[in-house]
């Protein structure tokens, strides 16, 4: 009987649908296919307030010049798995991801097997699981680090092996602001990968010899040595301007408030931190308001790296009287099974 309403209501009808749903709901008709994938049911969700945040995970294996994109989804018996994005089949490899709305926006990569520097800039949408390319960075870049703030997206990294610069792309006008925003502190002197995490309207960049932060609304540079105290990295998440990040050498998840300026750690996961395998990698996510940790565990290491398996638990945060930060674990569950891989990003995007 659906099948006879017209587009419009149907569409608001499959907009109130958990998104989880439209792979099936896609098998229906054919209208129902084109429906799951137009672009008028997601912003029908967001003005029904229907959007979700979903998890989505790349995959960089290696020895392929393609990376492979994942979602977060919930099986029938109610664990969680990461499903591989068939359709997506050449994600292309970048060194710098950053998710805003629906959108993963990609950046650096290799052009050029005999240079670390690029200018490749891509995109994808997450509500059509499509990849298309975007205009080419400014520069050319190496060891990239994304962030977004205020409608922009800042890419830091090195134009060259003693030179520094920031460009930025306008998420609005899908196009690069002219200019170089250049760092008023000595440059490195060697290539060094850099992280980076956007905090109450700042962006803070590390790597080994140089850190950063910037204000964009001052275009001035700052220091905050007390973040940089520690050795956070590129698996780093961000929570109500709050940085957390899970130390593989101290096996603790830290975090970190600029607005205090110091460390804490969070307290409640002894249980949780037990199961993983330290100094290995680890990655953050936010999820919704809680927090998604990927990881390997200790007891399952392998005697070859052919097969490693994956596991994420979602953790609610929380201050108990005095100040101090606790988590508690609310699941968790091993999501994929994968071969030899030599990176992992995990992004919250909203659908």
């Amino acid at each position: 009987m659906i099948t006879s309403l017209t587009d419009d209501i149907v569409v608001d009808i499959l907009a109130r649908v958990p998104r989880r749903d439209y792979p099936a709901l896609s098998l229906v008709s054919k209208q129902f296919r084109s429906l799951v994938t137009s672009h008028e049911i997601y912003v029908r969700r967001s003005v029904l307030s229907c959007t979700e945040n979903c998890l989505y995970l790349l995959l960089s294996c290696c020895g392929n010049p393609n990376d492979r994109l994942y979602i977060l989804r919930r099986n029938a018996n109610g664990n969680r798995c990461l499903v591989h994005i068939s359709s997506l089949l050449g994600v292309p490899s970048g060194e710098s991801f950053v998710a805003v709305g629906s959108m993963i926006y990609g950046f650096g990569g290799t052009d050029d097997d005999r240079t670390p520097l690029s200018s490749s800039a891509f995109s994808i949408d997450c509500r059509s699981h499509t990849v298309k390319p975007l205009p080419k960075m400014p520069v050319p870049m190496a060891d990239t680090a994304a962030g977004f703030l205020d409608g922009k997206v800042y890419v830091f990294g090195h134009c060259s092996m003693k030179s520094e610069v920031m460009v930025v792309f306008n998420t609005e006008s899908q196009m690069w602001e002219p200019g170089l925003i250049k760092p008023d502190t000595s440059p490195a002197e060697t290539w060094h990968y850099g992280y980076m995490a956007v905090m109450a309207g700042k962006i803070y960049t590390r790597h080994v010899l140089n850190n950063f932060v910037y204000v964009p609304k001052e275009n001035k540079w700052e220091t905050d040595e007390v973040l940089n105290s520690k050795e956070w990295d590129e698996g780093v998440c961000v929570l109500d301007d709050v940085l957390y990040y899970h130390d593989s050498c101290e096996n603790c998840l830290n975090r970190y408030d600029p607005k205090e300026r110091r460390w804490g750690v969070v307290n409640g996961l002894e249980e949780l931190l037990a199961e993983i395998r330290t100094l290995y990698w680890t990655d953050t996510v936010r999820f919704g308001r809680n927090l998604a940790l990927y990881f390997l565990k200790r007891e399952e290491e392998p005697s070859s790296e052919t097969i490693q398996k994956i596991w994420c638990a979602e953790i609610s945060l929380g201050r108990r009287q005095g100040g101090d930060s606790w988590g508690k674990v609310e699941w968790c569950d091993h999501v994929l099974t994968a071969g030899k891989f030599c990176s992992v990003k995990s992004l919250s995007v909203m659908v």
